[in-house]
């Protein structure tokens, strides 16, 4: 059977302007509250669903994070699900997150272990350093807060670019610090918001913060990260235009 024809913009808008005055206008349906609040495809269930599938996906990483060598797997792992099961709805949540997990393992906890040590040498610079000793103090206090900016700035990347590309550990730590810099905005964005978010774990909600911030954190932060991505990304061949990470392509 042949494809079925479909009217082009220019037409539809025709249409649309010729139809007599009162007339409800063919290209647009209205949903009935019914469909709106119960239909398994509408507005609210699919806000529902998605809303359900981040806290789990929230909970399982929390869980895989205990072990501290697993932090890079399941952050690597978190980025793929959400993107690719709740955002794109191709497979499922928790199958897709193991998945990543054992597929980037290696990298991911080598790449993981070395932000973690570095974070420790932050914490132990900022305790045993700049507040012990008083002299150069200001001078300290400020390459203190630039290391944190950076170190932050690198790791908003770090782990979505082990799950999208094969790059080695280092090659990954390169890409995040150059693309940190080409995209300076998103990069501060992304700081402004997990400052705000710190705020809110240490003095607002601090167990509810941790329950749900890491995946609503990682499904807020690929609505720009992917755009991001993608500029990294070769164009598509006919036969990958259908690829969950191809989706959206501009």
């Amino acid at each position: 059977m042949g494809k079925k024809n479909k009217l082009t913009k220019e037409e539809q808008e025709k249409i649309r302007a010729d139809r007599p005055l009162g007339e409800p206008d063919p290209g647009r349906e209205r949903m009935s509250i019914r469909k709106i609040l119960f239909d398994v495809d509408g507005p609210v269930v699919t806000f529902l669903t998605k809303t359900g599938e981040l806290i789990l996906l929230g909970l399982v990483y929390i869980l895989c994070c205990v072990p501290v060598i697993t932090f890079g797997p399941a952050t690597t792992a978190l980025y793929h699900a959400v993107v690719k099961s709740v955002r794109r709805g191709r497979g499922y949540p928790i199958r897709e997150f193991f998945w990543a997990m054992r597929t980037h393992f290696k990298k991911a906890a080598i790449a993981g272990t070395i932000f973690l040590a570095w974070c420790a040498g932050l914490f132990f610079l900022n305790m045993k350093v700049i507040h012990v000793e008083q002299s150069l103090q200001p001078f300290r206090a400020k390459a203190f807060v630039i290391l944190v900016i950076l170190t932050t700035a690198i790791a908003i990347y770090l782990f979505p670019i082990l799950s999208r590309f094969r790059v080695s550990v280092g090659g990954a730590y390169n890409m995040a610090f150059l693309i940190s810099g080409q995209h300076f905005i998103v990069t501060l964005l992304h700081i402004a918001a997990a400052v705000g978010l710190v705020y809110l774990y240490l003095f607002v909600l601090p167990l509810l913060t941790l329950l749900i911030l890491p995946a609503f954190w990682v499904f807020l932060s690929s609505l720009l990260m992917e755009r991001v991505l993608k500029s990294y990304m070769p164009e598509p061949k006919e036969d990958e235009k259908d690829r969950w990470y191809y989706e959206g392509w501009e």
